[in-house]
């Protein structure tokens, strides 16, 4: 889920690892440099209403919204300055982060129907060196149940990281990290979230194929969506135009637009427009690259009894849910993400936003999701913890 380690005081992972956390336990950013998608609806300028008020309530450079009702477009807008001082626009590429998880597994099921690999089988065929290769499986990377410890929170990862973002990483070196502590527990017996997990599923993916992760997930996602403006890549290369990225992690305000996401390697290394994720949660939430057999299985709750998590709240195949609601909250070098999908009204929300300097060192982009998803399912809001 591509979760950014943070430098301010003490080191620490955020994003659904935080809500992780908490559900087991219970300047810039004015008007000016506003863009919306004319003409609006009454609607959409509640919309856009609610946005600029977060968005200058929270100090953030800038912010990048959408909202769909099915697959009409409610809204499409931007507030604050990409570079600083000069207008965001909603056409502008992000870092993706934990959106791309759920393409991993999607990808697992076709290739599981297809008889490429088994989801149930274990990896030693695929990545026959890997420690317990031959208890784990690709169901087990792909619902965080492999027991592999997470490498983000790795002290020597979290020193590299911090005295060079823009370092490229390969998958042996962060399987090295990912190794470097002891296993948590016996595959799949227990949850605990691992951006490890995406490393190694990302590579039994690639091994069993033949294929780049950037081919397959292009094949099996991004082309049959039309979703011609993301990339799957591996430097820090983004093609514009795209929202700067800002951050103060390294306890310094700076951009970090151009920080290498092979540090977050099949899990953060995407670029994509809001429009484009938009689309991608509308058929994550029909499982319109499924089958309803491969659909129901990577919605249901898979993870339930382990851990905190329950029928009604658990984390499965990438995406958290909260009882009606889909849930994903990105935050990825300087990029902080939500996206929001409510099964009933079919309503999909997806906000990001970038640090200002004196913006909460927090996921700023939940604040302004939860708040437009109060706004349009009033009835039922989803309870994000925390």
């Amino acid at each position: 889920m591509s979760v950014s380690p943070r430098y301010r005081g003490h080191r620490r992972a955020c994003s659904v690892l935080a809500f992780l956390l908490v559900l087991g336990s219970a300047a810039c950013g004015s008007d000016t440099g506003s863009s919306t998608s004319p003409p609006e609806s009454p609607e959409a300028t509640q919309i856009t209403d609610i946005v600029r008020g977060k968005v200058t309530e929270l100090g953030v450079s800038s912010a990048v919204y959408g909202v769909w009702r099915g697959d009409d477009r409610i809204a499409l807008g931007a507030f604050g300055g990409s570079p600083l001082g000069v207008p965001a626009t909603p056409e502008m590429k992000v870092r993706v982060g934990q959106p791309m998880e759920p393409m991993l597994s999607t990808v697992l099921w076709r290739l599981d129907g297809d008889g490429v690999l088994k989801i149930d089988e274990p990896i030693a065929r695929w990545l026959p060196e890997f420690p317990r290769a031959d208890k784990i499986t690709p169901r087990m990377l792909a619902d965080s149940t492999s027991g592999i410890a997470d490498y983000v929170t790795e002290p020597e990862f979290l020193k590299i990281f911090g005295e060079n973002p823009i370092r490229e990483w390969t998958a042996s070196q962060l399987f090295e990290r990912a190794n470097a502590r002891p296993p948590l527990f016996e595959p799949g017996t227990d949850f605990a979230y691992a951006h490890s997990d995406l490393v190694v599923l990302g590579e039994v993916l690639q091994n069993a194929t033949g294929k780049t992760l950037g081919e397959l997930i292009t094949e099996h996602i991004l082309t049959p969506l039309g979703m011609h403006n993301s990339k799957v890549v591996l430097d820090p290369a983004i093609d514009p135009p795209y929202l700067h990225g800002y951050t103060n992690e390294r306890n310094v305000f700076e951009d970090s637009t151009f920080w290498n996401p092979t540090a977050f390697l099949h899990s953060g290394n995407l670029n994509a427009p809001v429009a484009d994720l938009g689309r991608w949660v509308r058929a994550l939430a029909k499982g319109e690259r499924l089958t309803p057999d491969q659909f129901q299985q990577m919605m249901g709750p898979s993870t339930a009894g382990l851990g905190p998590f329950t029928p009604e709240r658990y984390f499965a195949f990438g995406v958290v849910h909260l009882a009606d609601w889909l849930y994903m909250n990105p935050a990825y070098g300087g990029y902080n993400g939500v996206a929001f999908h409510d099964t009933r009204t079919e309503t999909t929300i997806i906000v990001y936003t970038t640090h200002g300097p004196t913006s909460p060192a927090t996921n700023n982009a939940i604040a302004i999701g939860t708040a437009l998803a109060t706004h349009l399912v009033p009835d039922r809001p989803p309870a994000v913890p925390g």
